[in-house]
């Protein structure tokens, strides 16, 4: 029978919070939503109404100093209510100072940690009590709020601190704290007067601009220090203590009764197949890092169930995970993307198209640059086209690609201007950067390709991102950059060569120099290239090496020996690839006689310039990283000089930070967001930033394969803006400031009898 307390749970969108009290689920006054006792435990339900259905999530939040008893009656009355709600919510294991992003989400003013429980009679606080309390505030985007010594030990220069000194609230602003800190503090403070002093205490604020006499009563208020001896901000501790030292084996087991006795039994580690999770059983991912993952199939018993939760908690100490490790139980048809991006090629029941991530027709009808595309077009045939040749980053095509442009090679490590006669003609053992300029809502826009050939250099390939971010400056920082690597060009890049691409073998450095210039290149006169292209405006050639295994059914190739061209044509390549051959042969091979063969039929002439028949590709692989919808992750820097990465939940433009870097994640291209409030070091890093989250990556993706695009606030393209609910291009400059926050605290601070 399902606890009365649960009765009317789930049925409005909105957060629900339960404590637990003598083993039971007591409902949790609203106007202490946020706070939390250290000696108790939680049930928070989150319900999301979409389209006229609910989507839930349990969290169950386990105090550090509850019982073990309670922390067993929260987990065990979370079940009650996934039970009742269907079996189909998502649950979650939340423990003190170590909540999941989304947990901490539901909270805008943070979460703060209490002592006591219950059991201890913390029910009631006197708004007239005076007893000092200093907490602590950490964080930027979702915040907490702990309780620490009223002490300047306590204290750093690099936090936010809040002195509760009865009617009256201190917010010190740490030195080095950031705008989005400050604000987060003052709105934390706001709710302790809310919650705590019926809305009867003044906030006042502690930074550069108070004066003496508001610095000195802070001090005296706290009983220890001056503003000379706050600690340096290394010593408030890093915003997430736990360092990812292990090396992360992603393991996923099977729970099932199917022999008659339950077996827990591994399945593989990575990499990891969909098809490897059946219905009729349940699946266990221990990720190591990130956490372990219960997957509910829709066929399975209920002792699988209960027998799959049993054991994901075992692995904690099993496996000495730390006890705040994640635990989370997903059922079969809703796996968040965290789950998914560990298995290869993830397909969802739907209208999806393979383009490495989800799209819809109206989202590929606006990336066209052609005005009379037809979105009904896009039959099977020409889906597999778009998804084998259409170029990386399809959703990034600012404009037709009939804008200005300007190619130079590294050579040297310094830009050196390439002659327009062979634009679109690159070297894979070099790094170029192309300017590229265009018309955008009446004024003159930028985009700073910089192309690394597979085998330029790794100096060559660092000085052109140096180089990009030089001709960037010079534009004003307002160029969108975008990292390009061999091999992964980008539709829009593929553009603006207007079907005239071509990457050879070599570099600059072995005396490479142009088309006709064969003895420089070639030494027998054979040449091998490989045709792709959706359109006459974006097929290139690529030369490879001239033997069988360079073959593919699935594509068109031309193969140049002395006095004579074949086109080849595989036998799955379809009529608009077979037409884009021939076009190509006459880019790469003028004035030449051409034969064009078809897969199967050819002469011994062909084959002996490949050195003779071999094994190569006979079908398309189609098979890539999990097609994800987009996902936002706030990327920094700390005071320690690590790298930390933070996903966001449910994003929205609201959560892109001034202060820092944030990575949006379209499952394709990668965008580089940089906030104009973000520091220098962050700025010069960004890039770094990108390449460093693509390693964290548990996906089959290759850092080397993806397109990396750095955009500037304020400069977003619509590719960018694309990706989020709502864009208003406006809220930048309608953002309420730090000062007007200050503002709006002393107009309510007036009110307030002394």
């Amino acid at each position: 029978m399902v606890p009365p307390a649960f009765e009317d749970a789930g049925k409005q969108a909105g957060i629900a919070v339960w404590r637990i009290e003598n083993f039971e689920p007591v409902a949790y006054p609203k106007k202490d939503y946020g706070k939390f006792h250290t000696g108790d435990s939680y049930i928070v339900l989150n319900t999301v109404e979409r389209k006229g259905t609910y989507n839930w999530d349990i969290h169950f939040w386990l105090g550090k100093e509850t019982s073990q008893d309670e922390a067993g009656a929260a987990a065990i009355l979370s079940v009650e209510l996934d039970d009742h709600l269907g079996g189909s919510p998502v649950q979650h294991r939340e423990v003190q100072d170590h909540e999941s992003q989304l947990f901490l989400s539901y909270f805008r003013a943070g979460v703060r940690y209490l002592p006591g429980g219950v059991a201890s009679g913390f029910h009631h606080v006197d708004p007239d009590a005076v007893e000092k309390r200093l907490f602590q505030v950490k964080g930027k985007r979702n915040i907490r709020v702990r309780q620490v010594d009223v002490n300047i030990s306590s204290m750093n220069k690099g936090d936010c601190f809040i002195l509760d000194a009865g009617k009256t609230i201190y917010v010190y602003m740490g030195a080095t704290s950031k705008r989005t800190e400050k604000l987060k503090a003052i709105s934390a403070a706001n709710q302790i007067r809310d919650q705590d002093h019926a809305g009867r205490a003044k906030v006042i604020v502690i930074d550069e601009y108070s004066n003496d006499v508001e610095v000195i009563k802070f001090f005296e208020e706290l009983g220890s220090g001056s503003p000379t001896e706050v600690p340096d901000e290394d010593e408030g501790g890093d915003d997430v203590n736990f360092e990812k030292t292990q090396e992360a084996v992603v393991t996923l087991y099977r729970v099932s009764d199917a022999g008659g006795e339950m077996v827990v039994e591994k399945v593989g580690e990575k990499p990891l197949h969909q098809d490897m999770l059946q219905s009729n059983d349940c699946f266990i991912l221990d990720t190591v890092t990130s956490g372990i993952y219960v997957w509910i199939g829709r066929r399975c018993t209920k002792d699988e169930k209960v027998e799959a939760m049993k054991r994901a908690q075992s692995f904690l100490s099993t496996n000495n995970y730390p006890v705040w490790t994640k635990v989370q139980r997903i059922v079969e048809g809703g796996e968040p993307s965290t789950f998914k991006q560990y298995f290869s090629g993830w397909r969802e029941a739907g209208d999806q198209i393979g383009l490495g991530r989800i799209y819809t027709v109206e989202q590929i009808a606006a990336s066209m640059p052609e005005p009379d595309f037809d979105p009904s077009s896009l039959h099977a045939e020409k889906i597999r086209l778009l998804a084998k040749n259409a170029g990386r980053a399809f959703g990034f095509m600012p404009d037709d690609g009939s804008g200005k442009v300007e190619v130079y090679r590294i050579e040297d490590f310094e830009l050196v201007p390439i002659d327009p006669a062979t634009y679109g003609m690159f070297f894979g053992g070099d790094s170029y950067v192309i300017k590229y300029t265009y018309e955008k809502d009446r004024r003159e826009s930028y985009i700073i390709y910089f192309w690394q050939g597979k085998d330029s250099s790794q100096d060559e390939r660092a000085a052109s991102a140096i180089h990009a971010v030089r001709l960037d400056d010079e534009v004003g920082g307002k160029a969108v950059q975008v990292r390009v690597t061999q091999g992964n060009e980008p539709r829009h890049f593929l553009r603006i060569f207007k079907g005239k691409m071509i990457i050879f073998m070599g570099g600059k450095a072995s005396g490479f120099k142009n088309l006709r210039d064969h003895d420089t290149y070639d030494t027998d006169g054979t040449r091998l290239f490989q045709v792709r292209g959706t359109c006459p405006d974006d097929v290139r050639a690529v030369q490879v090496p001239e033997v069988a295994s360079s073959l593919q059914s699935d594509d068109v190739f031309v193969l140049e020996i002395p006095g004579k061209t074949f086109v080849w044509l595989g036998k799955l390549s379809n009529d608009e690839e077979k037409e884009f051959g021939a076009h190509a042969s006459a880019l790469v091979s003028p004035d030449v006689t051409v034969t064009t063969i078809n897969e199967g039929d050819e002469p011994d002439e062909f084959w002996g310039a490949l050195g003779g028949k071999g094994d190569y590709l006979s079908e398309f692989d189609a098979q890539g990283i999990p097609l994800l919808g987009p996902r936002l992750f706030h990327c920094r820097i700390t005071i320690t000089g690590r790298f930390r990465v933070e996903e966001i939940p449910h994003y929205k433009q609201e959560d892109l930070d001034e202060d820092d870097i944030m990575v949006l994640d379209s499952g394709d291209e990668i965008y580089v967001w940089v906030g104009s409030r973000s520091t220098q070091e962050e700025k010069e890093k960004s890039l770094k930033m990108a390449e460093t989250y693509l390693k964290t990556d548990p996906s089959d993706r290759r850092r080397d394969r993806s397109v990396i695009i750095t955009v500037k606030q304020g400069e977003e393209p619509v590719s960018f803006t694309a990706l989020f609910p709502d864009w208003d291009p406006t809220m930048w400059e309608s953002l309420v400031s730090y000062e007007d926050v200050k503002n709006q605290l002393a107009e309510f601070n007036s009110t307030i009898e002394d």
